[in-house]
């Protein structure tokens, strides 16, 4: 969908008007405009006129308008650079997950963008990281850190009862209980490899964990012994023939099993509230100045309204 906003189309120098200064760095009402439409470009006709959605658009160009302006006025300060090898290598890795050149133009133009506005982008998104590379405290959360985490979030180390299982899937009921008679004199993986349609019978049937309350048909098989293999268990994919191989409680998962995904979320944290401190700082200490008259003036047009 292509969008016109009125404000900035009915005369040139409307469109020349400053809606966002950042020290020496301004937005103007026509490219304010471009971005605002590139945001909204993927709502039907019906969304992109909702006001709530269009002011939340509009405070999130201006929102990453200042941002990128205090990054970028930040790495000049300081002097980080990123070199064309370092973007082109960001490139390569986004375009290794197209088929083929031609896969991956055709994306961008489904973005409207074209090649040196996504490289400048690009170029951008690896200046950022450099950035915020400088910001953050690179050393790790301390094992008292950890413990306190640990202690003050034990409820969402709680897991539920789990069974391991393994199955042979099969098609109709007289099958089923065909595979049953054979494990009593035949190995149930190489069974399952040989004639469960499951995915997993690659596996040996090997289900794997799975936590009570999870599928519905293999909930009773909780009360049952390790060991226990299961009458043939109707479901909407065929019928199963399952073998309970191990149980585990209900427990509180130990602080060593969790501990690696506490230091990743701990570090997550103190790097947001790092980068949140500095760019308070940067805000305070720069010049920022928004029309917000104009920026509310600013309408949503689909194609085809003033045609």
């Amino acid at each position: 969908m292509a969008f016109n906003l009125l404000g900035c189309t009915r005369s040139a120098s409307y469109g020349n008007r400053p809606v966002v200064v950042v020290n020496d760095k301004t937005l103007i009402a026509e490219e304010f405009a471009e971005r605002l439409a590139h945001r909204l470009k993927d709502l039907d006709a019906l969304s992109a006129k909702d006001p709530g959605h269009i002011r939340r658009a509009k405070e999130t160009v201006v929102n990453d308008f200042v941002v990128q302006c205090l990054v970028s006025q930040w790495a000049e300060i300081k002097n980080i650079q990123v070199s064309s090898e370092e973007v082109d290598a960001e490139i390569n890795k986004v375009r290794a997950g197209y088929p083929d050149d031609s896969a991956f133009r055709q994306a961008l133009a489904d973005q409207g963008l074209s090649l040196s506005d996504w490289r400048e982008k690009m170029r951008y998104s690896v200046l950022e990281k450099a950035v915020f590379k400088t910001l953050h405290d690179s050393a790790p959360p301390t094992e008292g850190d950890v413990a306190s985490y640990y202690q003050a979030n034990k409820e969402s180390f709680k897991r539920k009862e789990r069974i391991f299982l393994r199955q042979i899937l099969v098609d109709d009921e007289a099958k089923a209980n065909l595979m049953r008679q054979e494990t009593k004199t035949q190995d149930f993986a190489d069974l399952a490899k040989k004639y469960s349609i499951a995915p997993d019978g690659r596996n040996g049937g090997a289900v794997g964990w799975i936590e009570k309350g999870t599928v519905d048909y293999f909930d009773p098989l909780f009360s049952q012994p390790i060991g226990f293999l299961s009458q043939p268990i109707s479901s909407p994919f065929g019928f199963h023939i399952v073998k309970v191989e191990k149980k585990q409680p209900a427990q509180v998962l130990p602080i060593e099993a969790v501990k690696d995904l506490i230091i990743r979320d701990l570090q997550a944290k103190k790097e947001q509230a790092v980068y949140l401190k500095w760019l308070d700082g940067q805000i305070r200490s720069s010049r920022i100045q928004k029309d917000l008259e104009l920026i509310d003036a600013m309408q949503i047009t689909t194609r085809g309204e003033n045609e």
